[in-house]
C-alpha cells in the first residue's frame, strides 16, 4: 500500500495530517509506510497533481472522493468541507474509508494488514509474547516437584531428588507465574482495545474473538500447571505401573516407617512404585496424607537398609513409625 502526504513548507496542517494518518493506521491494525512529499513550486504541483497542502493519497487516489477528478493544481493551503464544517484536515472517516478500499487489492506481504501473531492475542508485541511464554515456563517449574517424580517412576530416571529440590522454590515460582501471566494479559487487553476500537476492521473481524478465547485457554493452562501438585496423585496413579506383588507362600515381614518431609502425592506414588520393584518386595504402599510407608518383603532377599536408601535418594528422610512387629507368618519386621 502506498500512502502519500503532499505538502509545502510553511503549511500549518502538514504535521497534524501526518499524525491523523498514523492514528487511523493504528486503529485499523494496518502496517504501511507513509511518504511525506514536499512540493517545491508550481511546476512540481502540476507534475504531482497537487491540490493543496495537505493532500493525502492512498494508492494514488485522494482521500476526498469528490476531489479525485479535480485539476485545480497549485501552491495553496487546502481545506475540506465535511458535515457543514470547513477544516484544514480531511475527516478521519475519509482516511479510514480510503484505507479500507485499498486493502482488498493489497496482500498482507505488501503491508495492508498485520501478520498473525505467534502467541494467541490480538497483537504480536514481543513484550506480551515474552510475558505469556514466561508465565507458562514458571508454572511448569513451580510444579516440577511433582512432575519429576512421575517421570522418575515411569522412566526409571534418577530425577526424583531433583523434584524434591524444586519444592523450596515453589512459592517464588508461583508468584512469578502469577505476575507474568497478569502482565501478559494486561498487555494483550491494552493492544486489543487499541486495535479494536468501534468501527475498526479488527472490531468487525471474528478472529479477534478467537484470539481472546485463546488467551483464556492459555490462562487456564497456566493455572492448571501451577495447581498440578494438588491432583498429581491421581495422575501418577493412572500412569505409573505398580510392580507385581506375587511372592508365593514364602514367609514375609512388614516394615513400617514415616517420611515426614514428603511434599506431594506424586512423590508417594513414585516411591511406592520404586520400593515395589525391589527384589524380594511383595508390596509397598506410601500414603501421602499420613506420610507413612508400609513395605511387605521377604527377609532373606531384602532388608530395611535398602528401603531407607531408596527414600534418601529421593531427597527425603526416614523416621521410625512403630516398633518392629511380627507379620502374620511369624517373622519379625523392621
Amino acid at each position: 500500500m502506498k500512502i502519500e502526504i503532499l505538502y509545502f513548507e510553511g503549511c500549518p496542517n502538514h504535521r497534524p495530517a501526518a499524525e491523523r494518518v498514523q492514528a487511523v493506521l493504528r486503529e485499523e491494525g494496518i502496517t504501511a509506510e507513509v511518504a511525506e512529499v514536499s512540493v517545491a513550486d508550481e511546476a512540481a504541483a502540476r507534475l504531482l497533481g497537487f491540490l493543496g497542502s495537505p493532500t493525502i493519497r492512498v494508492n494514488g487516489l485522494d482521500v476526498e472522493p469528490a476531489a479525485r477528478a479535480s485539476k485545480e493544481f497549485g501552491m495553496m493551503c487546502r481545506t475540506y468541507v465535511h458535515g457543514g464544517k470547513r477544516e484544514g484536515l480531511p475527516p478521519t472517516e475519509w482516511i479510514r474509508q480510503a484505507l479500507r478500499e485499498a486493502c482488498p487489492a493489497v496482500s498482507a506481504v505488501q503491508g495492508c494488514s498485520k501478520p498473525a501473531p505467534s502467541v494467541p492475542g490480538p497483537s504480536g508485541s514481543k513484550p506480551k509474547r515474552f510475558l505469556l511464554g514466561a508465565s507458562v515456563v514458571a508454572a511448569i517449574a513451580a510444579s516440577l516437584c511433582c512432575i519429576l517424580p512421575i517421570v522418575a517412576a515411569v522412566t526409571g530416571a534418577g530425577v526424583l531428588a531433583a523434584g524434591a529440590a524444586f519444592e523450596r522454590w515453589r512459592p517464588y515460582l508461583l508468584g512469578a507465574a502469577g505476575v507474568l501471566l497478569a502482565g501478559g494479559l494486561l498487555l494483550a487487553y491494552r493492544d486489543h482495545r487499541k486495535a479494536c476500537e468501534p468501527g475498526s476492521v479488527c472490531a468487525a473481524r471474528p478472529g479477534s474473538r478467537w484470539n481472546l478465547m485463546a488467551l483464556g485457554i492459555l490462562a487456564l493452562l497456566v493455572i492448571g500447571l501451577a495447581a498440578f501438585p494438588y491432583y498429581s496423585g491421581s495422575v501418577a496413579s493412572a500412569v505409573v505401573r505398580r510392580a507385581d506383588s506375587s511372592m508365593g507362600s514364602a514367609a514375609l515381614a512388614t516394615a513400617t516407617f514415616r517420611i515426614p518431609d514428603m511434599d506431594c502425592p506424586a512423590c508417594a506414588v513414585s516411591l511406592s512404585a520404586r520400593l515395589g520393584r525391589l527384589p524380594g518386595v511383595a508390596g509397598a504402599n506410601v500414603d501421602f496424607e499420613s506420610r507413612r510407608a508400609v513395605v511387605t518383603y521377604h527377609p532373606g532377599r531384602q532388608d530395611f537398609a535398602a528401603f531407607q536408601k531408596i527414600v534418601n535418594e529421593a531427597g527425603f528422610r526416614v523416621e521410625p513409625d512403630v516398633a518392629p512387629h511380627r507379620s502374620e507368618h511369624g517373622r519379625e519386621g523392621h
